[in-house]
């Protein structure tokens, strides 16, 4: 299994700008008092550089399938292009939404809260940058099965435009807040592939095995 792969200008200029557009102007979004629920025991004490927040978020698929306009018109879409991009044959969708993050007095150092989207090696994540933004994507050299204490950065990716990050969902990853633009926006998604396309991904694409 392959740590992540950065993913560049693999949507269309016109239907990145859409997407964008869309977003930035909806007024849909939920307040949520953190990025992601956790307990104790699910960081690690000794890295002063966590700092959970609020964020906005608009659900577009959950467990009971498609919820909203950003999974017909934005997301799947998005998923379709992933495909001719890289050679996955996307099986099954476990669940896709939009975080905005806002300015909240972090530092670069600060990020939200390491998690894993999912225990199973069988699914992967992807997080979509809407638009450009500070507020880097960190993957960590953990996986769950490693648990979170003792952690090392991999990769800091910074939000571009049309491009994406991906990685196995079961690996440690957060998103930091920006400090120089208004919002940082992502289409955050987890889902499955077929083994065969992963490996076919793997020969087409420059990918991180640390």
């Amino acid at each position: 299994m392959f740590d992540y792969a950065v993913i560049e200008n693999f949507v269309p200029s016109n239907m990145s700008n859409t997407i964008k557009d869309k977003l930035l102007a909806s007024n849909h979004w939920e307040y949520m008092d953190c990025t992601i629920n956790i307990n104790k025991d699910s960081i690690d004490p000794a890295d002063s550089n966590i700092r959970n927040t609020h964020q906005f978020m608009q659900l577009a698929y959950g467990e009971n399938g498609p919820c909203s306009y950003v999974y017909s018109e934005l997301a799947k879409p998005v998923l379709w292009m992933l495909e001719a991009k890289t050679g996955l044959n996307i099986t099954s969708v476990q669940r896709i939404k939009a975080n905005l993050l806002t300015p909240n007095g972090s530092t670069v150092e600060h990020y939200n809260p390491p998690h894993i989207d999912h225990t199973s090696d069988q699914y992967l994540s992807m997080v979509y940058y809407v638009n450009d933004s500070d507020g880097d994507t960190r993957i960590f050299d953990h996986t769950f099965n490693d648990g979170c204490y003792d952690m090392k950065m991999i990769c800091s990716n910074t939000p571009k435009q049309g491009n994406a990050i991906i990685f196995p969902s079961t690996r440690f990853h957060c998103s930091s807040n920006p400090i120089d633009t208004s919002a940082r926006v992502v289409l955050n998604m987890v889902f499955t592939v077929t083994s065969e396309s992963l490996l076919q991904m793997h020969q087409v694409m420059e990918i991180s095995t640390e």
